[in-house]
């Protein structure tokens, strides 16, 4: 299918899609799974009218290079889930759009160069260590809840390498915090805080963690800038060195706090989720596990592994590509059109709310025979190299694809490396793992599990 844009588009019809009837039965499924049923029942350009608005999704790999990197300038986040997930972020990275998003994505990009975050696998082993001493004095009947784990080990993570160990005092306060604020973007209570002088409940609650996220962030970063210390060569102080090419300016305060929220939200919970994915999915898969386990034994020998061992674990970075196919922690993205654009024969007017799920695309039967299947030797390297480069996006794609992908991979592939090496995870028997579409792809009732030495 060609990605070519027409000159008149007008002419050509528009998608087709579920009746008003079937529309409204979709809307009790999970968004991820009414994107991929649509996209089986209507192909890969479909029109799904809901209460709030139409939906223009988009399933194939052409139409979504065409969207995040040939045309993306055409394509804007102004749409009501980048409005709400603004209140939190405000212009990070993630919401910010034009001139102001690419200065700040220029001066942000040298901090997460693979040559700088490889050091931080230091960093990342010390903090899976610490989960690992804390597991050998469970009992073997213990029932352990992996997302809360993870969700821990990984904020662990991403807080030190951000703030160093300037944030342990406040480390559990700020977790409940982000707990909070990672909630569906369309939710009425999240809906709410875009009237936020409306007085009801939810807006007052969510002010009052705002304000106080806010709080915490400035004052970590006041607290480096007056200790003058540059020395310790985290993030905070690579983003309070860092200056445009052009002008020679660095963040504002504002800029830098939008910045480091979205680095604590973004950095925690997509790691996080995709590790409880992998986990679970190698618990249903024991076959895997063991080949996997022996490769970490046979390179590792029961140590850690750092950024240098990766290459020689290639099994390792199968199984997490896999798992997030299956189970992306970024389950889609909007986007809204300046102009009229054509998908596959279609039309699609300007204005329209535009919709890629990676949930769907990534099961997309043309690129990925029988789906649903777990089976990390489709990311064999050899294999790859056949498949279309826009069918395979847990981290997005193009200019807007997520500056800290290197760091993500990083993390995930050290904390299994070395936590599959001494614990074997097993899913408590009877227990119904049911995904939830929040901000990420999360467990809708957490993953009870029982962890005892291997």
């Amino acid at each position: 299918m060609s990605a070519v844009q027409p000159t008149d588009p007008s002419h050509l019809p528009l998608p087709p899609g579920p009746s008003l009837a079937e529309s409204y039965r979709l809307l009790k499924m999970s968004p991820p799974e009414a994107l991929l049923k649509l996209a089986k029942d209507y192909g890969d350009v479909v029109r799904w009218r809901t209460p709030l608005n139409t939906i223009y999704c988009l399933n194939h790999p052409e139409h979504v290079r065409q969207v995040l990197t040939q045309s993306y300038p055409r394509y804007t986040k102004d749409t009501i889930d980048y409005r709400v997930v603004g209140r939190t972020l405000g212009r990070g990275l993630v919401t910010n759009e034009g001139a102001d998003w690419a200065k700040q994505r220029r001066l942000m990009q040298p901090v997460f160069a693979n040559r700088s975050i490889d050091k931080f696998d230091v960093v990342i082993n010390e903090m899976t260590t610490q989960l690992s001493e804390a597991w050998a004095r469970r009992r073997p009947d213990e029932t352990v809840w992996l997302d809360r784990e993870m969700s821990r080990v990984t904020f662990q993570v991403v807080s030190r390498t951000l703030f160093g160990t300037a944030i342990d005092d406040a480390a559990d306060e700020m977790v409940e915090i982000l707990e909070i604020v990672n909630q569906h973007p369309l939710k009425l209570t999240s809906l709410m805080t875009l009237i936020p002088w409306l007085p009801v409940p939810s807006n007052r609650r969510f002010a009052r963690i705002k304000a106080r996220l806010d709080a915490m962030v400035d004052g970590l970063v006041e607290q480096r800038r007056a200790s003058g210390d540059s020395s310790r060569n985290d993030i905070l102080d690579r983003l309070l060195a860092a200056r445009d090419q052009d002008t020679g300016e660095g963040m504002d305060r504002e800029q830098m706090r939008d910045e480091l929220i979205t680095l604590l939200l973004a950095g925690h919970e997509t790691s996080a989720t995709a590790l409880v994915w992998t986990y679970h999915l190698l618990g249903q898969h024991p076959e895997v596990e063991a080949r996997l386990v022996e490769e970490l034994r046979s390179e590792l020998g029961g140590r850690a592994a750092t950024s240098a061992d990766l290459p020689r674990l290639p099994y390792l970075k199968m199984v997490v590509q896999e798992a997030m196919r299956l189970y992306p922690p970024v389950w889609g993205i909007a986007r809204r059109s300046n102009e009229e654009a054509e998908f596959g024969g279609y039309r699609v007017p300007a204005g329209s709310y535009i919709s890629i799920s990676m949930y769907a695309l990534q099961r997309h039967p043309e690129y990925w025979p029988d789906p649903d299947r777990f089976d990390p030797e489709r990311f064999d390297p050899k294999r790859n190299e056949q498949r279309h480069s826009y069918c395979y996006i847990p981290f997005s794609a193009g200019p807007r694809a997520c500056i800290g992908a290197g760091m993500a991979m990083l993390e995930i592939q050290l904390v299994l490396a070395q936590l599959l090496q001494r614990f074997v995870v097993r899913p408590v028997p009877g227990f119904a793992v049911i995904p939830q579409a929040v901000v990420t792809f999360k467990t809708r009732a957490g993953m009870p599990v029982t962890i005892t030495p291997r």
